[in-house]
């Protein structure tokens, strides 16, 4: 059974948060601090090219606090992951044309679930999806290539006809406003239908775990020395490191490694990468998804962003950026469009998708 995205949703909070939102003394202190940001003072990559791509790209945005975030969305403190994940299945099962009793499985993935189990069971039953397996898949901004990859499986071993993908990225009210990092992100949510039919065929994915950077982006709740587990008492989690040195390597290698996973998710799938016309990535800088298709050969302008619009959105970076290449009218016929995340763990990803 082929298996190929037939339904695509997205959901965004209606709270829109501008960058006036910040008081001016945190542009002079982040302006202050310069390049001893985390995610700017990163060491130069050994790769000449991704060097020159990286340091030209990192020089444009220099002076900006914002990082070139014009606008994000913020969820209510009071609605949660899994009624965000529901509107985002709601609109993706509409956009399929499928009644979500017809659904066999649900795989969800919430970088803040409303508790600690997986939302699918809820999503599953809200959406009368009465008859469908339900669980969760956690590779962090990954997981939606993750998800698609045993979509695929599934369908092709006859174990479901109709997989329901939902993400949801409600991370803002884990995240202090006067965090450097909180300017560069935004919350919303996305969800895909996989079934047989018409739409974006999966040609194929590659997905590698690098454990060596586990502790590169974690939920901390203090400094290495005093981070206990989430079981114990302790502070307030917040997103951040347990290994910074680890941070600004993985930043200084991004490019190179979006690039080689786009070389072997095309390899996967026994196509020439030259063939990609859209790429549709992860989005935690918005320069990484052109510099990516850069590094990897392609036009910049093959890589889609919301970046500016909706900043980082984690896992639902690539389905907000596949909607938007679908409403460009760039997915024609035979035409091939590659996604690409990375997920803290540190899960690099990608697929590529043929329009049918």
């Amino acid at each position: 059974m082929k298996a190929s995205i037939v339904g695509i949703g997205t959901w965004l909070p209606s709270a829109v948060r501008t960058n006036d939102a910040w008081p001016a003394g945190f542009i002079e202190h982040v302006r202050a601090r310069g390049q001893d940001r985390t995610f700017n003072d990163i060491p130069r990559s050994e790769d000449p090219l991704a060097a020159a791509i990286v340091e030209r790209d990192l020089a444009r945005e220099a002076s900006d606090p914002f990082l070139g975030v014009t606008s994000r969305r913020v969820a209510d403190a009071n609605f949660s992951a899994a009624e965000a994940e529901i509107r985002a299945a709601e609109n993706a099962l509409a956009d399929a044309r499928i009644d979500a009793a017809d659904v066999d499985l649900v795989i969800s993935y919430s970088i803040v679930p409303d508790r600690i189990q997986p939302t699918a069971s809820t999503v599953a039953d809200r959406i009368g999806a009465r008859r469908a397996h339900a669980f969760g898949v956690d590779t962090a901004c990954a997981s939606t290539v993750t998800q698609l990859e045993i979509a695929q499986a599934y369908l092709k071993a006859g174990l479901a006809r109709v997989v329901l993908l939902v993400q949801s990225h409600i991370l803002l009210r884990a995240m202090p406003l006067e965090h450097p990092a909180t300017p560069g992100l935004g919350d919303g949510a996305t969800a895909l239908v996989v079934a047989d039919g018409p739409g974006l065929a999966i040609r194929g994915t590659f997905c590698h775990t690098l454990g060596e950077y586990v502790d590169a982006v974690q939920w901390v709740r203090g400094p290495v020395e005093s981070d206990p587990p989430w079981w114990a008492a302790g502070g307030d989690y917040r997103l951040g490191t347990r290994a910074p040195e680890l941070v600004k390597a993985l930043m200084r290698d991004t490019v190179s490694f979006g690039a080689r996973t786009l070389r072997d998710a095309a390899a996967r799938a026994s196509t020439d990468l030259a063939r990609v016309t859209t790429v549709a990535s992860v989005q935690p800088r918005g320069f990484l998804p052109p510099a990516i298709a850069e590094y990897a050969g392609l036009p910049r302008d093959a890589a889609v962003t919301t970046y500016t619009q909706i900043a980082h959105v984690g896992a639902c970076g690539p389905v907000f950026n596949l909607a938007r290449a679908r409403d460009e009218g760039r997915l024609e016929r035979g035409s091939l469009c590659a996604l690409y995340a990375q997920g803290a763990g540190f899960t690099r990803a990608a697929a590529i998708l043929e329009a049918s």
